[in-house]
């Protein structure tokens, strides 16, 4: 279950930094031509790119946590 509550924070934060990220660059003066919406998606898919390398590495390590570092 601990594992779990991991991947999940993981992919938590995964979601709030990226959107963070594309929030601040885009008041930042880049223009990514970016809505809110859509930073929100984006980083909805980062999240689950996340949640992804997670379960595939608790296969690939063996261990249960979603880190590739033993």
């Amino acid at each position: 279950m601990k594992a779990y509550l991991d991947l999940l924070e993981r992919c938590a934060m995964t979601w709030v930094q990226s959107f963070a990220a594309l929030l601040l660059a885009s008041s930042a003066g880049i223009d990514l031509s970016v809505s809110t919406v859509q930073a929100a998606a984006a980083s909805g898919l980062a999240a689950v790119l996340a949640l992804a390398k997670g379960f595939a590495a608790q296969k690939l390590v063996g261990d249960k946590s979603p880190s590739l570092v033993k």
